[in-house]
C-alpha cells in the first residue's frame, strides 16, 4: 500500500510537470524545477510526523526555508486547479484527506 509521504511525492511531481510544461516549455523537469522537487523530497522525507502527516498547511513545524516555500506555493496555486482533468485519482485524494483531517492539528 502506498504510503502518505509516496502519495504525495506523486503528486508533487505532477504539480511541478504540469507548471514546467507551461511556465518553462519542457516536458521534462528543467533544473530549478527538479532542484524544487528534490527539496520537496528531502523535507518530506524528514517529516518527524510521518505516518500522521497533516497538510503542510495545518502542520506547527514549518520546514521549508522561504524561498522554497513561495516556488512551491507558486507551483500549487497554478497546477492545483488543473490537476482534477489531469490527475484525477490524485485530485479526489487530496480532497478525501483534506476532509478527512479538516481539524487535525499536530500535537
Amino acid at each position: 500500500m502506498e504510503t502518505r509521504i509516496d502519495r504525495e511525492k506523486r503528486i508533487i511531481t505532477n504539480m511541478l510537470l504540469l507548471y514546467c510544461r507551461d511556465h518553462h516549455n519542457s516536458l521534462e523537469l528543467c533544473k530549478s524545477c527538479n532542484d524544487l522537487k528534490e527539496y520537496t523530497f528531502k523535507r518530506l522525507i524528514s517529516c518527524p510526523f510521518e505516518k500522521d502527516k497533516p497538510a503542510c498547511s495545518k502542520c506547527t513545524n514549518h520546514c521549508y526555508n522561504k524561498i522554497e516555500k513561495e516556488k512551491i506555493k507558486e507551483v500549487m496555486k497554478y497546477a492545483g486547479p488543473k490537476m482534477l482533468r489531469k490527475f484525477p485519482k490524485d485530485t479526489i485524494l487530496y480532497y478525501y484527506y483534506k476532509i478527512k483531517y479538516k481539524n487535525y492539528t499536530v500535537k
